[in-house]
């Protein structure tokens, strides 16, 4: 289960271990993500082996930062006070160019957001963290 703590009152995720190359990254203002030497499939969250053929040979890359949406919702009431200083906010499963899937923040107008629309990363400090937040290309 997944643990989280509060900075500045945003909630911060549990690093897992086998993630911490991805937050590390983060840092760096990159996106990383592993892809499996055995079968060249994209593997997103972090594992130890490979969910798609069961290898152990995972190695990590950096990752373009672009993607399309995959699916999305308008939050209209935040759940603390500093989600509600921002609120409405949208939310939502990127799929990455590299065919794994984020979810993450995607800024822009909820109206304009579309199903395939294309969007980049860029990088937000959230209390102790940065995190990726995607913003629709125009």
């Amino acid at each position: 289960m997944s643990q989280t703590h509060s900075h500045d009152g945003w909630p911060q995720p549990y690093r897992l271990p086998d993630a911490e190359p991805y937050w590390q990254a983060l840092e760096r203002q990159q996106l990383k993500y592993q892809r499996c030497s055995h079968c060249q499939l994209a593997v997103w969250p972090a594992h130890s082996y490979c969910p798609h053929c069961d290898s152990p040979a995972l190695a990590w890359q950096v990752s373009t930062g672009r993607g399309t949406v995959y699916s999305f919702s308008t939050v209209m009431r935040g759940p603390t006070p500093v989600w509600q200083a921002i609120a409405p906010y949208t939310v939502g499963f990127v799929q990455m160019e590299e065919g794994h899937f984020l979810f993450a923040q995607i800024e822009g107008r909820a109206e304009a957001i579309r199903i395939d629309s294309p969007v980049h990363a860029r990088f937000v400090r959230r209390g102790a963290q940065t995190l990726p937040v995607f913003t629709i290309e125009h």
